[in-house]
């Protein structure tokens, strides 16, 4: 078992249990594990916030596989890189340094699991982190495990607490051969411009972008990169810029390095992964160039956040770049960048309103619903052409 007051700066230790059934799992919320006293367990189950959130699983009455070999726990199989990143990884290092290396890793999945999986993403994650799949082994049957072993989640999503200093020592450990050794320097742009525009940006991030290569500035398109490209610039920038978004959980992928991160908002008041960056740099800042989001709701009548199309408080976002020496002012048309940004609020608008895969969005996002965010963010200008695209007919 693990202290109940561990230092914020050690994990804890590795739990042990025996005859644990495992069974498949679809959701990250129900990983898939009938740990015993379901309800007391706190660092064998999913936290987020400092809290376990996952739910004990249904497993159906009958015969079971069974594991003899001593065994790791680790997650269920996630194909998301933000969750996969801060929430699976941070379980793995401590048992790659400290368990026997022919203990398999294990991971609940779908009962519908098999080729092609895993994806090119989580294999990228795990070739990062040197580890070979042949260690992976991946559970979506019921299955007893005679002696089951799970590591603290040495991170949560969204914190609060931060990262312990132990978890960066035996990260670093892990891949420092890989990075540069050089010291940081020059500035980089992490950005969501070539996203699907579903996903959701900075309205006018385009313009943006075009201005920060004329300045130097290198530009980074993680889903363009190969996951090992993409580290390697991030430890090598001493200015690491990243717009809001799920790539910055990839820099959960390393420890610690001289630079200072800065995260541009596109939402109120965010500070997404603060306590987990935070240990990792010399300085982290939230620039507070968010003015407003348009967006759409799901079936439970919630904003979908992940996909808005976010408008900047260019103020704040010009005095962030001069900050750091790069003088966009300068450069800066504002009637060009704002013929970009209503380029773009219109294009999601297209998409997320009639959309060719989610078409279940468009009764709940009715044109008065959606026309009333324009004259709410000053869009009142585009109005006419907001109400023609609303006015196609469902896609088929």
């Amino acid at each position: 078992m693990y202290p109940d007051t561990p230092s914020p700066d050690s994990l804890p230790p590795i739990q042990k249990f025996t005859n644990v059934v495992v069974g498949p799992s679809s959701d990250r919320m129900t990983p898939g594990v009938q740990w015993p006293d379901f309800g007391a367990q706190h660092h064998a189950r999913l936290l987020r916030r400092g809290k376990p959130v996952c739910t004990r699983p249904t497993i159906p009455d009958g015969k079971l596989a069974v594991m003899a070999q001593p065994a790791i726990f680790i997650s269920m199989y996630d194909n998301h890189f933000g969750h996969m990143v801060s929430e699976t990884v941070p379980r793995l290092a401590q048992p790659l340094a400290e368990l026997p290396a022919d203990w398999p890793l294990i991971f609940t999945c779908d009962t519908r699991f098999g080729p092609p999986h895993p994806s090119p993403m989580f294999r990228a994650v795990m070739e990062w982190l040197d580890i070979p799949l042949s260690r992976l082994q991946f559970c979506n049957t019921p299955t007893l495990f005679r002696e089951l072993h799970v590591p603290a989640q040495a991170e949560h999503l969204d914190g609060p607490d931060p990262t312990p200093a132990q978890y960066l020592d035996l990260l670093d450990a892990r891949i420092e051969a890989k990075l540069p050794k050089a010291a940081p320097e020059g500035v980089a742009f992490v950005s969501r411009a070539a996203l699907d525009v579903e996903k959701g940006y900075h309205a006018g991030e385009r313009y943006l972008v075009a201005c920060l290569e004329e300045l130097g500035v290198r530009i980074v398109y993680p889903e363009k990169l190969p996951l090992a490209t993409q580290m390697k610039i991030y430890a090598q920038s001493r200015h690491l810029v990243f717009s809001e978004g799920s790539a910055l959980h990839g820099r959960q992928l390393f420890g610690r390095r001289d630079q200072h991160i800065w995260v541009l908002r596109r939402r109120q008041r965010s500070h997404i992964a603060q306590a987990q960056i935070a240990p990792r740099c010399a300085q982290l800042s939230y620039v507070p160039c968010f003015a407003g989001a348009l967006h759409v709701i799901g079936g439970d009548g919630q904003p979908i956040r992940f996909a808005m199309s976010t408008l900047y408080r260019v103020g704040p976002l010009l005095d962030h770049f001069e900050q750091m020496g790069l003088p966009l002012r300068r450069l800066w048309e504002q009637p060009l960048y704002e013929r970009v940004r209503d380029t773009d609020i219109l294009r999601w608008l297209a998409r997320m309103y009639h959309p060719k895969l989610a078409h279940w969005l468009r009764p709940q996002n009715t044109p008065d619903y959606m026309l009333a965010q324009f004259g709410e963010l000053g869009l009142e200008h585009l109005l006419p052409e907001a109400r023609a695209i609303m006015a196609q007919p469902p896609a088929a």
